[in-house]
């Protein structure tokens, strides 16, 4: 017959120190992996997919457009820069009085436009960079719909109308829908 040691409150409370030694500074790295983590995925800019155009002036300009909630927040902060054809339309969802909008976080100077019914109501043009709070916040008389572009790229003015079209997709069955199938 075999004798079992029951082990001792000093033994577990030993073995417990032992798993902390080896677990804690696990623990603390992940902690500090997972929170850099995060941290670099805030500030990341976002790159949208292009869905639209602006035609204006014999222009055209490829835009993003941010449409959710996280989207439309992020917009193009922590961009350190935005070709002179492109741009972001925000889909705001409905019209809304004294629109405000505000370059906290954005590196880089913008025209925002703000439009109801592809008609331009208010331009801020060359909006400075704000990385500090306060920073100003720029109000659209009435919006349904914002758009931002590099300073002076459209020269766009109160009460002109916007042509913003949804891009078409590329033909994917490698032919040239214009000209009909050849029947066998």
């Amino acid at each position: 017959m075999q004798l079992m040691k029951i082990p001792s409150f000093h033994d577990l409370y030993s073995e417990g120190l032992r798993l902390l030694n080896i677990g804690g500074p696990i623990a603390g790295i992940s902690i500090i992996v997972a929170s850099s983590s995060i941290c670099y995925l805030q500030t990341r800019p976002q790159h949208l997919p292009i869905t639209h155009t602006l035609t204006h002036n014999n222009q055209t300009f490829k835009l993003e457009v941010a449409t959710t909630p996280e989207e439309l927040e992020k917009g193009l902060k922590f961009r350190s820069s935005l070709k002179g054809d492109r741009g972001m339309l925000f889909v705001l969802g409905k019209e809304y009085k004294d629109v405000p909008f505000w370059m906290f976080q954005v590196k880089i100077p913008l025209d925002i436009i703000y439009l109801k019914n592809n008609v331009v109501t208010t331009v801020v043009y060359n909006a400075p960079p704000c990385t500090e709070n306060p920073c100003p916040i720029y109000k659209g008389r009435v919006a349904t719909l914002v758009l931002e572009l590099a300073p002076g790229a459209a020269n766009i003015r109160v009460g002109d109308r916007l042509n913003i079209q949804p891009v078409l997709p590329k033909n994917d069955i490698g032919f040239d829908s214009k000209t009909p199938l050849a029947g066998k």
